[in-house]
């Protein structure tokens, strides 16, 4: 009985997984078609400041840091890219926050040393910890896509540890 279990289901499980990784979506693929990413830039990069005091209230509790800025990219194989810039600011106990997310197509010219962008979406979000009311979460338009799209010159530092675009240090990373 075990025998003839096993030889029914192997055959099952495996049109099972066929068929469910065949309904999955190829993520880079809606983004259109890509452009070209050298295999030693393919990676999550990111660059990130802080400032170095911090905000503690008149109670001894932690308010924050008063400031912050990062950005990061993710160029994929495929040609595609994935960029977020978040810029965070603590003034006085009010948090103000701004993330911005694109992602679209990427095309590196190494004779050059540059490469461009070409965003095909985006969200824009912005938090106010003492102005709710104008908190907003919401999708680029056309034209905000159309003016994201930029070319950054780059090159790696001598030891190659670091990424420099636009002379910003970026560091190897995964998230």
């Amino acid at each position: 009985m075990k025998k003839v279990t096993r030889t029914v289901l192997s055959p099952l499980l495996m049109l099972l997984l066929i068929s469910l990784a065949s309904c999955s979506k190829d993520k880079d693929g809606e983004l259109g078609p890509g452009g070209y990413v050298p295999a030693d830039m393919a990676g999550q990069w990111l660059h990130g400041t802080f400032a170095m005091a911090n905000y503690w209230g008149y109670d001894g509790s932690y308010q924050g840091n008063p400031s912050e800025l990062s950005v990061a990219f993710d160029f994929k194989p495929s040609g595609h890219f994935e960029m977020f810039l978040i810029i965070m600011a603590n003034d006085y106990g009010c948090r103000t926050e701004a993330l911005t997310n694109l992602k679209g197509k990427v095309e590196f010219n190494e004779a050059a040393k540059t490469f461009t962008i070409t965003p095909t979406e985006g969200n824009y979000r912005g938090y106010y910890s003492c102005a709710s009311n104008r908190n907003f979460n919401r999708k680029a338009t056309a034209q905000e896509l159309q003016e994201q799209k930029k070319t950054y010159s780059y090159e790696f530092t001598e030891d190659g540890k670091w990424l420099m675009i636009n002379g910003s240090s970026f560091k190897a990373t995964s998230w």
